[in-house]
């Protein structure tokens, strides 16, 4: 008797430890995700980064499961990382009360988001195990070493049998730090402030995301660079060419990457011209004789077909160009049809140039703001008597800046840059360069930086005589960079372009007098020649 009470029980126990396994199998989420948030001194952009991860939170389905876990503390110390919410409901609370502490233990924390997903009742997703690592300090304090770091994680995973897919974001990272991360994480993604951030966390967090299967960061671009020559479109990565086309006469010779750097295109006279960057397939768009495109979103591209702004989405083989609003008839001057122009473009916003013909060079043109809803607003008349062709919206997109030029003569041309208060309409100058008595001067290129910096190619010259050659060069063509206290020229004794950490391309014009430039890739410092007769190259940003 007495063994059969004893086996009873016995029998019980293990009828409910099976049902209890059977329940975690079958009520276990679809998709398990835990976010690993950098709490380590000193705390960069600490309530911004909650504020993302709450925002996500809020957005999840019945059938996820999000837990965060924070890193910060001493190498080594069971403190170094912790899981402050075990789910969707306790993120708000959690996050509000981040605070910054010790050192940034990436890795422990990594670790123990690993051995979360460990162990027999573990409710792991059904569809997918996903650790996203979210590091504002871009390294590792208590290894130093990428790949021993990435190492020791893939042994860790290993040990536990476990398939997960570990994302890592970089948010408010300086960009000198940022080639550790890339080491540790070749796909790592960077985003510079809490929009942004939520972008990112929402396409890698929820499953059903509309914009969640377009991202794949494992795919995003390997860092490359573009330029033009007279015959040929091409993409660079390190010192190779990787990709190239053959190309028809440019428009102005103005070369651009998308907004997500995956295509490079120029228009030509027998259409748009793309290179994928990815793959390095080359495609054409007709464009009913449009004379330039420009990015405004992802692989979104736009132009002018007649009066008609076009979109088409690159990315997307079985698009069709779609067609938007009509901005503005022709101008007629002396009985000849004038085009519109498109000249720059970001997240949805456009600018067009209607050229005035009151001179030969195309200038002063009629400045006009097409909006992601299609309503079109005057920005006023560009200065100068020469149409432009370099301009760029600021990344926060309350500015434009464009580069006009007043033409005197062969050598005597002036150009500057001109700022838009895109919420004002109002235009400012920016400071002189130069002497004041130059002659001739150039702006070749004007851009922004992703924290908002303003930079220019400029060059300056003293001229003969009106209508005479240059005589001599002040400034030579350099890179330039706008502080608070005026243009301050960059290192270097050419014009060179960082494409990522360690990596730069140099566009050296050899002759003042010419046109065609010489191109290097220089990669830790040593320079390799890549063409000797480009016109024109571009940067994603």
């Amino acid at each position: 008797m007495k063994r059969r009470a004893v086996l009873i029980p016995l029998v019980v126990l293990l009828v409910v430890t099976a049902c209890t396994a059977v329940y975690f199998v079958l009520s276990g989420p679809a998709y398990r995700t835990v976010v690993l948030v950098d709490t380590s001194a000193p705390g960069t952009g600490l309530s911004e980064l909650g504020g993302a991860v709450r925002s996500v939170a809020g957005n999840g389905g019945d059938s996820d499961a999000l837990s965060v876990r924070r890193f910060g503390g001493e190498c080594g110390s069971p403190d170094a990382t912790a899981e402050i919410a075990d789910g969707p409901d306790g993120v708000a609370q959690a996050v509000s009360g981040l605070a910054p502490s010790g050192k940034a233990t990436m890795v422990d924390g990594v670790k123990a988001a690993i051995d979360d997903f460990s162990g027999l009742l573990t409710r792991r997703g059904s569809v997918r195990n996903r650790i996203i690592v979210v590091s504002s300090s871009g390294v590792d304090a208590c290894t130093n070493d990428p790949d021993s770091a990435r190492k020791s994680i893939e042994d860790r995973m290993a040990q536990a049998g476990l398939d997960l897919d570990i994302r890592v974001v970089g948010f408010q990272v300086p960009k000198d730090q940022r080639e550790a991360l890339t080491k540790f994480a070749s796909d790592t993604t960077f985003a510079d402030s809490e929009d942004d951030l939520v972008v990112v966390l929402d396409r890698l967090v929820i499953p059903n995301s509309p914009d969640a299967a377009t991202l794949s960061v494992a795919a995003k671009p390997e860092p490359s660079y573009a330029f033009l020559t007279a015959n040929r479109l091409a993409v660079v990565r390190g010192t190779e060419v990787v990709a190239e086309t053959a190309v028809g006469r440019a428009y102005g010779y103005v070369l651009r990457y998308t907004a997500d750097g995956r295509f490079v295109l120029v228009t030509t006279d027998a259409g748009i011209v793309t290179l994928d960057v990815r793959s390095g397939a080359a495609g054409l768009v007709p464009c009913g004789n449009c004379t330039n495109a420009v990015p405004v979103g992802d692989s979104v591209i736009r132009w002018l077909a007649g009066n008609v702004v076009t979109t088409l989405d690159l990315a997307d083989e079985n698009a069709r160009p779609v067609q938007g609003p009509t901005v503005l008839p022709d101008r007629q001057v002396d009985g000849f049809n004038l085009p519109l122009r498109m000249l720059a473009g970001r997240e949805g916003y456009s600018l067009v140039a209607a050229p005035g013909g009151v001179s030969a060079y195309g200038g002063p043109e009629a400045l006009y703001l097409v909006r992601p809803d299609g309503q079109v607003g005057s920005l006023g008349t560009a200065r100068g008597n020469v149409a432009v062709y370099r301009s760029a919206f600021s990344p926060d997109g309350r500015f434009l800046a464009y580069a006009p030029a007043a033409h005197n003569g062969f050598c005597e041309e002036l150009s500057s840059v001109v700022l838009i208060n895109l919420d004002t309409g109002a235009q400012s100058g920016t400071p002189v360069v130069g002497d004041p008595s130059d002659n001739g001067s150039s702006v070749s290129d004007v851009w922004y930086d992703e924290d908002g910096t303003l930079n220019m190619v400029y060059s300056s010259r003293s001229c003969a005589a009106s209508g005479g050659p240059r005589t001599t060069v002040n400034i030579p063509e350099s890179h330039w960079r706008l502080g608070n206290s005026g243009w301050g020229r960059q290192d270097g004794a050419d014009y060179s372009r960082e494409v990522a950490p360690g990596f730069r391309v140099a566009f050296v014009l050899p002759d003042p007098d010419g046109f065609s430039r010489q191109l290097f890739s220089e990669v830790n410092g040593t320079r390799t020649k890549i063409a000797d007769d480009a016109f024109a190259i571009a940067v994603p940003n």
